[in-house]
Protein backbone atom coordinates (compact mmCIF):
# COMPACT_ATOMS: atom_id res chain seq x y z
CA UNK A 1 0.00 0.00 0.00
CA UNK A 2 0.76 3.44 -0.72
CA UNK A 3 3.45 4.98 2.32
CA UNK A 4 0.87 7.93 2.40
CA UNK A 5 -1.70 5.50 3.52
CA UNK A 6 0.04 3.66 5.71
CA UNK A 7 -0.67 6.00 8.78
CA UNK A 8 -4.60 4.15 8.48
CA UNK A 9 -3.86 1.18 8.92
CA UNK A 10 -4.31 -0.16 12.68
CA UNK A 11 -2.01 -2.90 14.50
CA UNK A 12 -3.46 -6.52 14.72
CA UNK A 13 -2.64 -10.27 15.78
CA UNK A 14 -0.42 -11.36 12.99
CA UNK A 15 1.40 -7.95 13.21
CA UNK A 16 4.20 -6.84 12.05
CA UNK A 17 3.92 -7.33 8.26
CA UNK A 18 6.56 -9.72 6.31
CA UNK A 19 5.22 -9.86 2.93
CA UNK A 20 7.13 -8.00 0.26
CA UNK A 21 3.75 -6.38 -0.91
CA UNK A 22 1.01 -4.52 1.49
CA UNK A 23 -2.28 -3.99 -0.92
CA UNK A 24 -4.33 -0.69 -0.94
CA UNK A 25 -6.90 -2.14 1.92
CA UNK A 26 -6.26 -0.79 5.46
CA UNK A 27 -5.25 -3.67 7.49
CA UNK A 28 -6.72 -4.75 10.77
CA UNK A 29 -9.75 -2.39 10.31
CA UNK A 30 -12.73 -4.94 9.86
CA UNK A 31 -11.22 -7.70 12.32
CA UNK A 32 -8.09 -7.99 14.73
CA UNK A 33 -7.40 -10.90 13.69
CA UNK A 34 -7.77 -10.64 9.62
CA UNK A 35 -5.02 -8.20 8.05
CA UNK A 36 -7.12 -7.17 4.89
CA UNK A 37 -10.65 -8.31 5.72
CA UNK A 38 -12.38 -8.06 1.97
CA UNK A 39 -9.18 -9.58 0.18
CA UNK A 40 -9.38 -12.52 2.18
CA UNK A 41 -12.92 -13.01 2.00
CA UNK A 42 -12.71 -12.57 -1.96
CA UNK A 43 -10.06 -15.20 -2.01
CA UNK A 44 -12.34 -17.77 -0.94
CA UNK A 45 -14.20 -17.35 -4.56
CA UNK A 46 -10.48 -18.49 -5.93
CA UNK A 47 -11.27 -22.23 -3.88
CA UNK A 48 -14.53 -22.13 -4.95
CA UNK A 49 -14.47 -21.65 -8.99
CA UNK A 50 -10.81 -24.07 -8.79
CA UNK A 51 -13.28 -26.94 -7.10
CA UNK A 52 -15.86 -26.11 -9.46
CA UNK A 53 -13.88 -26.47 -12.68
CA UNK A 54 -12.44 -29.88 -10.89
CA UNK A 55 -16.21 -31.65 -10.72
CA UNK A 56 -17.58 -30.19 -14.05
CA UNK A 57 -14.73 -31.34 -15.98
CA UNK A 58 -15.98 -33.68 -18.57
CA UNK A 59 -12.60 -35.78 -18.30
CA UNK A 60 -10.45 -36.52 -15.01
CA UNK A 61 -7.51 -36.28 -16.91
CA UNK A 62 -4.40 -35.67 -14.67
CA UNK A 63 -3.40 -32.63 -16.57
CA UNK A 64 -6.65 -31.08 -15.30
CA UNK A 65 -6.80 -32.26 -12.34
CA UNK A 66 -3.67 -30.68 -11.48
CA UNK A 67 -4.93 -27.51 -13.14
CA UNK A 68 -7.85 -26.91 -10.92
CA UNK A 69 -6.74 -28.40 -7.93
CA UNK A 70 -4.16 -26.28 -7.71
CA UNK A 71 -6.30 -22.73 -8.29
CA UNK A 72 -7.88 -23.92 -5.22
CA UNK A 73 -4.42 -24.27 -3.88
CA UNK A 74 -3.92 -20.52 -4.87
CA UNK A 75 -7.03 -19.54 -3.20
CA UNK A 76 -6.31 -21.08 0.18
CA UNK A 77 -2.45 -19.27 0.05
CA UNK A 78 -4.43 -16.43 -1.02
CA UNK A 79 -6.71 -16.24 1.91
CA UNK A 80 -3.98 -17.23 4.49
CA UNK A 81 -1.62 -14.12 2.90
CA UNK A 82 -4.18 -11.52 2.79
CA UNK A 83 -5.27 -12.66 6.14
CA UNK A 84 -2.07 -12.48 7.76
CA UNK A 85 0.41 -10.47 5.49
CA UNK A 86 3.16 -12.84 6.62
CA UNK A 87 5.65 -13.62 3.91
CA UNK A 88 5.55 -17.43 4.35
CA UNK A 89 1.62 -16.96 3.35
CA UNK A 90 2.52 -14.54 0.24
CA UNK A 91 4.21 -17.89 -0.79
CA UNK A 92 1.85 -20.09 -0.48
CA UNK A 93 -0.30 -17.66 -2.97
CA UNK A 94 2.17 -16.66 -5.51
CA UNK A 95 4.19 -19.64 -6.27
CA UNK A 96 0.93 -21.81 -7.01
CA UNK A 97 0.22 -19.04 -9.58
CA UNK A 98 2.74 -19.86 -11.01
CA UNK A 99 2.43 -23.69 -11.10
CA UNK A 100 -1.25 -23.23 -12.30
CA UNK A 101 0.22 -21.08 -15.11
CA UNK A 102 2.61 -23.48 -16.27
CA UNK A 103 0.61 -26.08 -16.25
CA UNK A 104 -1.55 -24.35 -18.35
CA UNK A 105 1.13 -23.80 -20.80
CA UNK A 106 2.16 -26.72 -21.10
CA UNK A 107 -1.24 -28.20 -21.79
CA UNK A 108 -1.37 -25.54 -24.61
CA UNK A 109 1.63 -26.01 -26.10
CA UNK A 110 1.09 -29.87 -26.41
CA UNK A 111 -2.70 -28.85 -28.05
CA UNK A 112 -0.47 -26.72 -30.48
CA UNK A 113 2.77 -28.97 -31.16
CA UNK A 114 1.48 -32.03 -30.10
CA UNK A 115 3.74 -34.32 -27.43
CA UNK A 116 7.23 -33.20 -26.70
CA UNK A 117 9.34 -35.91 -24.99
CA UNK A 118 10.59 -36.12 -21.47
CA UNK A 119 12.63 -32.93 -22.42
CA UNK A 120 9.90 -30.50 -21.79
CA UNK A 121 8.19 -31.23 -18.55
CA UNK A 122 11.54 -31.82 -17.22
CA UNK A 123 12.63 -27.88 -18.30
CA UNK A 124 9.11 -26.73 -17.01
CA UNK A 125 10.33 -28.65 -13.52
CA UNK A 126 13.73 -27.20 -13.28
CA UNK A 127 12.14 -23.87 -14.00
CA UNK A 128 9.76 -24.37 -11.15
CA UNK A 129 12.42 -25.36 -9.12
CA UNK A 130 14.81 -22.36 -9.39
CA UNK A 131 11.97 -20.04 -9.79
CA UNK A 132 10.67 -21.03 -6.42
CA UNK A 133 13.75 -21.28 -4.71
CA UNK A 134 14.95 -17.40 -5.51
CA UNK A 135 10.93 -16.04 -5.21
CA UNK A 136 11.27 -17.69 -1.11
CA UNK A 137 14.92 -17.04 -0.72
CA UNK A 138 14.71 -12.98 -1.71
CA UNK A 139 12.16 -10.64 -0.01
CA UNK A 140 11.12 -7.01 -0.88
CA UNK A 141 11.10 -5.19 -4.40
CA UNK A 142 13.53 -8.20 -5.86
CA UNK A 143 11.00 -10.42 -4.73
CA UNK A 144 7.70 -8.76 -5.98
CA UNK A 145 9.33 -8.14 -9.29
CA UNK A 146 10.83 -11.64 -9.98
CA UNK A 147 7.18 -13.09 -9.38
CA UNK A 148 5.67 -11.09 -11.44
CA UNK A 149 8.11 -10.96 -14.10
CA UNK A 150 7.92 -15.20 -13.94
CA UNK A 151 4.09 -14.86 -14.18
CA UNK A 152 3.78 -12.65 -16.61
CA UNK A 153 6.07 -14.22 -19.12
CA UNK A 154 3.70 -17.53 -18.56
CA UNK A 155 0.87 -15.35 -18.82
CA UNK A 156 2.41 -13.90 -22.45
CA UNK A 157 2.82 -17.72 -23.34
CA UNK A 158 -0.32 -18.96 -22.62
CA UNK A 159 -2.20 -15.78 -24.57
CA UNK A 160 0.09 -16.49 -27.67
CA UNK A 161 -0.75 -20.36 -27.73
CA UNK A 162 -4.45 -19.69 -27.16
CA UNK A 163 -4.74 -17.18 -29.75
CA UNK A 164 -3.05 -19.38 -32.28
CA UNK A 165 -5.14 -22.29 -31.73
CA UNK A 166 -7.96 -20.20 -32.06
CA UNK A 167 -6.56 -19.33 -35.58
CA UNK A 168 -5.79 -22.62 -36.30
CA UNK A 169 -8.93 -24.94 -35.05
CA UNK A 170 -11.83 -21.93 -36.15
CA UNK A 171 -12.75 -23.42 -39.16
CA UNK A 172 -13.05 -26.99 -37.69
CA UNK A 173 -15.10 -26.01 -34.79
CA UNK A 174 -17.43 -24.33 -36.95
CA UNK A 175 -17.20 -27.31 -39.20
CA UNK A 176 -18.34 -30.23 -36.58
CA UNK A 177 -20.43 -27.42 -34.09
CA UNK A 178 -22.20 -25.00 -36.80
CA UNK A 179 -21.00 -22.34 -34.61
CA UNK A 180 -17.51 -20.27 -33.03
CA UNK A 181 -17.52 -21.62 -28.81
CA UNK A 182 -14.01 -21.18 -29.32
CA UNK A 183 -14.41 -17.61 -30.24
CA UNK A 184 -17.41 -17.30 -27.37
CA UNK A 185 -14.44 -18.09 -24.56
CA UNK A 186 -11.45 -16.60 -25.70
CA UNK A 187 -13.34 -13.24 -26.30
CA UNK A 188 -14.45 -13.88 -22.17
CA UNK A 189 -11.28 -15.04 -21.30
CA UNK A 190 -9.03 -12.36 -22.20
CA UNK A 191 -11.64 -9.38 -21.65
CA UNK A 192 -12.40 -10.68 -18.34
CA UNK A 193 -8.84 -10.96 -17.35
CA UNK A 194 -7.91 -7.55 -18.99
CA UNK A 195 -10.42 -5.86 -16.73
CA UNK A 196 -9.46 -7.49 -13.77
CA UNK A 197 -5.60 -6.62 -14.40
CA UNK A 198 -6.27 -2.80 -15.28
CA UNK A 199 -8.46 -2.62 -11.43
CA UNK A 200 -4.86 -4.80 -10.05
CA UNK A 201 -2.93 -1.73 -11.45
CA UNK A 202 -5.12 0.63 -10.07
CA UNK A 203 -5.08 -0.82 -6.36
CA UNK A 204 -0.89 -1.13 -7.01
CA UNK A 205 -0.13 2.25 -8.30
CA UNK A 206 -3.07 4.71 -7.43
CA UNK A 207 -3.79 3.70 -3.37
CA UNK A 208 -3.52 7.28 -2.28
CA UNK A 209 -5.96 8.19 -4.91
CA UNK A 210 -8.95 5.64 -4.42
CA UNK A 211 -8.52 4.31 -1.00
CA UNK A 212 -11.09 6.53 0.49
CA UNK A 213 -8.35 8.31 3.26
CA UNK A 214 -6.01 10.48 2.82
CA UNK A 215 -5.26 14.21 1.47
CA UNK A 216 -5.18 13.21 -1.95
CA UNK A 217 -8.22 10.26 -2.43
CA UNK A 218 -10.76 11.30 -4.91
CA UNK A 219 -13.43 8.67 -3.37
CA UNK A 220 -15.23 8.55 0.27
CA UNK A 221 -14.92 4.68 0.68
CA UNK A 222 -12.38 2.54 -0.84
CA UNK A 223 -13.60 0.26 -3.76
CA UNK A 224 -11.39 -2.58 -2.59
CA UNK A 225 -9.94 -3.20 -6.07
CA UNK A 226 -7.89 -5.51 -5.38
CA UNK A 227 -10.70 -8.12 -3.78
CA UNK A 228 -12.24 -7.24 -7.10
CA UNK A 229 -9.23 -8.37 -9.03
CA UNK A 230 -9.86 -11.89 -7.01
CA UNK A 231 -13.58 -12.32 -8.19
CA UNK A 232 -12.72 -11.25 -12.23
CA UNK A 233 -8.90 -12.70 -12.55
CA UNK A 234 -10.44 -16.17 -11.42
CA UNK A 235 -13.54 -15.67 -13.38
CA UNK A 236 -10.68 -15.02 -16.12
CA UNK A 237 -9.06 -17.97 -15.37
CA UNK A 238 -11.75 -19.93 -15.72
CA UNK A 239 -12.65 -19.31 -18.44
CA UNK A 240 -9.20 -19.57 -20.07
CA UNK A 241 -9.06 -23.10 -17.96
CA UNK A 242 -12.11 -24.08 -20.03
CA UNK A 243 -10.43 -22.61 -23.69
CA UNK A 244 -7.37 -24.81 -23.03
CA UNK A 245 -9.35 -27.52 -22.26
CA UNK A 246 -11.29 -26.74 -25.16
CA UNK A 247 -8.58 -26.75 -27.77
CA UNK A 248 -7.71 -29.64 -26.22
CA UNK A 249 -9.68 -32.18 -27.24
CA UNK A 250 -10.19 -30.48 -30.26
CA UNK A 251 -6.61 -31.30 -31.02
CA UNK A 252 -7.38 -34.71 -30.17
CA UNK A 253 -10.62 -35.47 -32.09
CA UNK A 254 -13.32 -34.92 -29.80
CA UNK A 255 -15.68 -32.73 -29.87
CA UNK A 256 -16.54 -30.61 -27.02
CA UNK A 257 -19.56 -28.45 -26.82
CA UNK A 258 -20.07 -25.52 -24.30
CA UNK A 259 -23.32 -25.43 -22.33
CA UNK A 260 -24.71 -23.57 -18.82
CA UNK A 261 -24.26 -25.77 -15.66
CA UNK A 262 -26.98 -25.05 -13.52
CA UNK A 263 -28.24 -21.93 -16.63
CA UNK A 264 -25.30 -19.93 -15.01
CA UNK A 265 -22.30 -21.21 -15.17
CA UNK A 266 -20.23 -22.64 -18.62
CA UNK A 267 -18.70 -26.03 -18.94
CA UNK A 268 -17.38 -28.25 -21.43
CA UNK A 269 -19.65 -31.60 -22.12
CA UNK A 270 -18.33 -34.45 -24.00
CA UNK A 271 -21.13 -37.17 -24.67
CA UNK A 272 -20.81 -40.92 -23.76
CA UNK A 273 -19.22 -42.39 -27.13
CA UNK A 274 -16.49 -39.13 -26.61
CA UNK A 275 -15.37 -39.45 -23.04
CA UNK A 276 -15.20 -43.34 -23.70
CA UNK A 277 -12.74 -41.92 -26.75
CA UNK A 278 -11.03 -39.37 -24.27
CA UNK A 279 -10.69 -42.21 -21.67
CA UNK A 280 -8.46 -44.08 -24.42
CA UNK A 281 -6.60 -41.33 -25.26
CA UNK A 282 -5.40 -39.85 -22.37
Amino acid sequence: MAAATASFDKIGYWSPNTASVDWCENNYVVSYYIAEFWNTISSLFIVFLGELGLYLCPTKERRFKVTFRTISIVGIGSTLFHGTLRHKMQLLDELPMIYAATALLFISVESKDGPQGRWFPFSLATWLVLTTIFVSITGGKVQFYTFQGSFGVLQLGIIYYITTLHRQQVAQIIAQRGENESSWLIKRAIGVYFFAVSIWLVDLHLCEFVNGVGPNTVLRWNPQFHAWWHVFSIVGVYFTTLLVAYQHYIARGLKPAVYLWKGIMPALTLDAAQQKKASKIM
